[in-house]
């Protein structure tokens, strides 16, 4: 992540709480929250031996939006045949998930 985006959360956490450590301290922090928050997503969605449904049934509800939104993008581009195959996946995907539902 570039310097300016790090100094920016550093920037907005300064706004928010009263901090009495240094920079550095708060970006190391921040960055082993981050690790520890992308292990436990991790361990939870992608390292189980389970079958396609059952990872299918533990989709979190915003991965269904997300999905939603990709689709809409790509219903609003409809030259590109690729894109046109990616929309019919989704919405297959879409569909299997909703029938296991």
């Amino acid at each position: 992540m570039p310097d300016s985006n790090k100094n920016h959360v550093v920037g907005n956490i300064k706004e928010r709480f009263t901090l009495e450590v240094s920079d550095n301290y708060v970006k190391k922090a921040l960055a082993k929250k981050w690790r520890d928050h992308k292990s436990t997503l991790k361990k939870e969605y992608f390292k189980k031996n389970i079958s396609l449904e059952e990872k299918l049934r533990n989709v979190p509800l915003r991965m269904l939006r997300i999905m939603s939104e990709l689709e809409l993008q790509v219903g609003k581009n409809k030259n590109s045949q690729t894109q046109l195959g990616r929309k019919e996946k989704l919405k297959d995907k879409r569909a299997e998930y909703e029938a296991m539902v």
